[in-house]
């Protein structure tokens, strides 16, 4: 292998079995990547997530999200003891100017 520098651009010269060697490799590592692709189902998102990752995504504290609750401006599904929002909660927090 060999390698010039002419103003700024690098030259390397390589014997041809090893070019024809990296471009083998790739090739096998494309092929393996669409094979996963194509055998990992699809990523589903949750519809709905707890109250601690509402808090979390959207940085706000435990007393601002009760405030929140309270005055009913955003959605929440009480089950047993867990609370829950619909994902769409974190997207309209930002964008509905109401919720301060």
């Amino acid at each position: 292998m060999k390698c010039m520098n002419m103003q700024g651009m690098n030259l390397v010269i390589i014997p041809e079995v090893e070019l024809t060697n990296l471009k083998t490799s790739q090739a096998e590592i494309l092929n393996q990547l669409k094979n996963l692709r194509a055998l990992s189902p699809k990523a589903t998102f949750p519809s709905h997530i707890t109250a601690k990752e509402y808090m979390s995504a959207v940085k706000i504290c435990r007393s601002k999200f009760d405030q929140l609750v309270a005055a009913n401006k955003i959605k929440t599904i009480k089950k047993k003891r867990k609370i829950y929002l619909p994902t769409s909660e974190v997207d309209r927090y930002f964008a509905d100017p109401t919720i301060e």
